[in-house]
């Protein structure tokens, strides 16, 4: 109990007990207990409530995978409460899904749950014995699949890839040549080339070598600037060689960059 200061009608100074400072204290308990209580009430209605119980699931964002196939890896429940439904375990489930790039999932008050999904796209082709590993830019593995994609794309060769794990970064005979690829890849997207290119060898990585329209050798190079030596090779076709190139053309050296009508 605490004490204060008062004085008496004889003037003298005396402690007493400050009762209106408990009391206040005890106002204040009780205020926060309610509040406490209101919460509570206010959680088990949120959380058994018929209205919040999930009744659909919407997918947007998906062209590849279904909507069958989203709704079952997000493990969301149809009639369980949308409040107790985990939205971070959902994404976590829906990226594992080689062909997800990005994941969110969303509620939708009062009871529907959204998948959003980016999906990856085919960027390039590795031979697997008879088979061959969909790769989209970053070289993460879509798909096993028995005959080449659809869409153009490169064939990858000189990976030194064995096996096929869907939803990882294929695994190369050496460290350095994936991160190669995912450049080149990703270069080659920026300058609008990559249907043109139809292969892409990796099997050195201070050589790579790609092969346009299966009729222009272009050796390129290691990494370093990989991007500005893609654009410069796009470029000298676009204005000096034209739309049927042939030979080979070498821009490891963009300032000195040397063509010839015959392959190397």
């Amino acid at each position: 109990m605490d004490y204060v200061s008062k004085t008496t009608h004889d003037g003298r100074n005396v402690r007493v007990k400050d009762y209106k400072k408990r009391i206040r204290r005890n106002r204040r308990r009780r205020r926060a207990l309610a509040f406490a209580f209101l919460l509570l009430c206010l959680s088990v209605f949120l959380g058994f409530a018929p209205l919040f119980s999930v009744s659909e699931v919407v997918c947007t964002g998906n062209e590849k995978v279904s909507d069958s196939v989203l709704f079952a890896a997000s493990t969301v429940s149809i009639g369980y409460n949308i409040f107790r439904t985990s939205t971070a375990k959902a994404e976590r489930l829906v990226s594992a899904i080689p062909y997800i790039k990005s994941a969110e999932v969303r509620r939708r008050l009062p009871n529907k749950i959204e998948i959003r999904v980016v999906e990856s796209s085919v960027h390039g082709y590795i031979p697997l014995e008879e088979r061959y590993i969909y790769i989209d830019e970053s070289g993460k593995m879509l798909e096993l699949a028995q005959t080449p994609p659809d869409k153009a794309a490169p064939v990858v060769q000189g990976t030194g890839v064995t096996e096929f794990k869907g939803g990882q970064t294929a695994a190369a005979d050496n460290a350095a040549k994936i991160p190669l690829l995912a450049a080149c890849l990703t270069a080659l997207d920026a300058n609008g080339a990559a249907d043109k290119i139809t292969i892409v060898d990796i099997t050195d990585t201070e050589r790579l070598t790609i092969y346009y329209n299966n009729s222009l050798k272009i050796l390129v190079g290691g990494i370093k600037d990989i991007d500005y030596r893609i654009a410069f090779a796009m470029q000298t076709i676009n204005e000096k060689l034209g739309a049927n190139p042939k030979g080979f053309l070498d821009i490891r050296t963009p300032a000195e960059a040397i063509h010839r009508d015959s392959a190397e």
